[in-house]
């Protein structure tokens, strides 16, 4: 009897860029779905912008990829280490 099947999705932060003054945090969505039937297995996988941390002389905010502003606090409860990746951003200087 074949597996259902599975998906799990994650926000992670990307590579940090740096132009100028500003410094960009790109914010990443991963999908897989995965599965099994008889002796066979499948998987799709799928990443895409969600949004990016800009740190610029206005201060630090997130916005969407809509350009809509996104909480730079739920953002850090669901993507390990990007509180610490912000601070680092900061403490580096403009």
């Amino acid at each position: 009897m074949p597996e259902p099947a599975r998906r799990t999705e994650e926000l992670r932060a990307g590579t940090q860029l740096r132009v100028g003054s500003v410094t960009l945090i790109p914010i990443e969505r991963v999908v897989v779905h995965a599965g099994t039937a008889g002796n066979a297995a499948w998987f799709t996988a799928a990443k895409e912008p969600f949004a990016f941390v800009v740190r610029d002389a206005g201060g630090v905010r997130a916005i969407g990829i809509g350009a809509e502003e996104v909480s730079l606090e739920s953002l850090g409860e669901m993507i390990p280490g990007l509180v610490s990746m912000v601070e680092a951003s900061m403490a580096r200087g403009p």
